[in-house]
């Protein structure tokens, strides 16, 4: 039986009304994945290893109803944040201190394979039930939603996910329902939803008309896990070279907009040659680098120690899950992706930004040697172009936090944890 995992009650109806049909016409696809990484100029262990499965299963319920799930079970070894982190303050200025409030890490129950429950190998990543009405496409259940038309952010998106530094990774799932009706040539969508627990409510909206080889769309949504809401509109198109402006203001307590513009273009060289080429704006972002938000970004996905009633660290607060990626508020992003053949692609992205002069370039090999098996390699590798480090390129010196410690100061060095380059390669075996 698998593990309810991300959801409630509507997670087991939907998988009871599959599994109560088995005579029903099945198919099954998906992928083994295997993936190193290694990352250089860091403290600790540099490898990590990812093993990683995910199947889907679809059920034809009837012509028009159709059932689909996606599970994934992924284990990982070597390197993990948590535990570098760790190691990093256990031999900084902090070390003795800790000791002496008698701290105590959290402890995996299986510290080999680093897990302590089912959820933390297993998750049911997608399971919706599709209806196919004459007036209506219907999806209910945890499945990808991605609104916009920019490249890599898209200010629009209710749901807004980056996935640079994570090219493998496919979309967090949500839990929604989704109608999609058409009129004419143009196309309503409205999605109702909720967070993971249930417990607080999302909803939007958007309304796509087609003038000529243009795409106009409007949008709205409201998240009540952040108390906020964005008014936005996407326009894309197709004049020789295909364009897109897709801008959006986020309704908070203090508003911000965001903005995204930018060109594409294919040229014929070998397979194909495509330049895209565009201007990013953070309103919520910061022209001068903080190095706070690097540092305390690298203790969001660990669990603190416990200090007892000493609360050394503090309470931890759920970081806000529509936060824009980026912290600095100008960028420019250039992509050259290049198909040499049939079976070898090769990509380049470029990140800048425009304020603090870091950047990050990120550049892909893909081979398909047969049908069923891809295998790549990528880089992740930060630079300045000018300046003395910033939001994708930190200096040494602006990760070493220092904290009050009565007669001297306790300083911790972080710099150990950020890598100077991470290089990936991943085979994945499609079924």
């Amino acid at each position: 039986m698998i593990p309810d995992l991300r959801g409630g009650t509507w997670v087991r109806a939907l998988l009871a009304l599959g599994l109560a049909h088995p005579a029903l016409a099945q198919e099954a696809e998906g992928f083994v994945e295997l993936r190193a990484h290694a990352s250089l100029g860091v403290d600790g262990v540099p490898v990590q290893v990812v093993e990683r499965v995910r199947p889907t299963l679809s059920a034809e319920l009837s012509d028009r109803v159709v059932l689909s799930t996606t599970v994934e079970l992924g284990l990982s070894q070597g390197r993990t944040m948590q535990a570098e982190l760790q190691r990093t303050l256990e031999d900084s200025d902090l070390g003795p201190l800790m000791d002496a409030m008698g701290c105590t890490w959290p402890v995996e129950d299986n510290e080999l394979l680093g897990i302590s429950r089912a959820g933390d190998y297993l998750s049911v990543e997608r399971l919706v039930l599709d209806a196919y009405l004459p007036w209506a496409d219907l999806r209910l259940g945890r499945q990808a939603v991605n609104w916009g038309s920019a490249f890599m952010v898209n200010p629009t998106d209710p749901f807004p996910e980056v996935l640079l530094v994570e090219p493998w990774k496919p979309r967090s799932g949500v839990n929604a329902l989704r109608a999609t009706v058409p009129v004419a040539d143009h196309q309503l969508q409205a999605v109702l939803g909720t967070n993971d627990t249930v417990t607080k409510l999302r909803a939007a909206g958007r309304a796509t008309l087609r003038l000529g080889l243009t795409d106009l769309s409007l949008v709205g949504a409201y998240r009540q896990e952040a108390e906020d809401g964005l008014i936005g509109l996407d326009v894309r198109g197709t004049l020789g070279v295909g364009f897109w402006l897709e801008g959006a203001v986020h309704l908070r307590e203090e508003p911000y907009e965001e903005l995204a513009v930018g060109v594409d273009y294919s040229f014929p060289v070998l397979e194909t040659l495509v330049v895209t080429g565009q201007y990013y704006r953070n309103g919520a972002g910061s022209p001068t680098w903080d190095p706070a938000a690097t540092t305390s970004g690298l203790g969001e996905a660990i669990e603190p120690p416990d200090c007892g009633e000493a609360e050394l660290f503090g309470p931890t607060e759920d970081p806000d899950p529509f936060a824009p990626f980026f912290s600095g508020r100008d960028y420019a992003m250039l992509s050259l992706a290049l198909g040499i053949s049939r079976d070898v692609s090769v990509t380049a992205l470029w990140v800048q930004n425009l304020n603090d002069g870091s950047g990050l370039a990120v550049p892909v090999v893909v081979v398909y040697p047969t049908g069923w098996l891809e295998v790549s390699a990528a880089a992740q590798v930060p630079l300045s172009l000018w300046g003395d480090g910033g939001e994708l390129h930190p200096a040494d010196d602006d990760l070493v936090l220092s904290m009050d410690g009565g007669a001297e100061p306790l300083e911790v060095d972080l710099s150990g944890l950020v890598p100077d380059a991470t290089f990936t390669l991943w085979t994945r075996f499609d079924f």
